[in-house]
């Protein structure tokens, strides 16, 4: 399965340069790296579930350390097999993909961090 390739124009948390961070999303991990300085933020699956109470709305406006991103792709959802909009935010602790089409969200926890030497 290919992995989403998406770009998010933001503040490093390492680097702290404005520039480009390319988020990969795959079924079972997701990284944040940034273009700069090569830091990265790994986070790996927690759970997948049907979520009808649309987690992304309650989580997208809690403050955190740093800014939550609110992203969208449009591909083919694991669950409904649709070609449809996903819904996907990146926080600090976490991240979440959620189909709006069905519901269908794989939740992922963030795990660790990697600097890439730098800071």
């Amino acid at each position: 399965m290919e992995p989403w390739i998406l770009k998010k124009e933001s503040k490093c948390f390492n680097c702290s340069q404005n520039t480009t961070q390319i988020i990969e999303i795959y079924p079972n991990q997701a990284f944040v790296k940034c273009s700069n300085c090569g830091a990265t933020r790994y986070y790996i699956i927690k759970n997948t579930y049907i979520d009808d109470e649309n987690i992304i709305e309650s989580e997208k406006d809690k403050k955190m350390l740093y800014e939550n991103w609110l992203l969208e792709k449009d591909a083919e959802c694991y669950n409904c097999g649709k070609y449809y909009t996903q819904d996907i935010l990146i926080t600090i602790a976490g991240m979440y993909v959620r189909c709006r089409n069905c519901g269908f969200t794989r939740s992922y926890r963030f795990s660790m961090i990697d600097t890439g030497g730098t800071k």
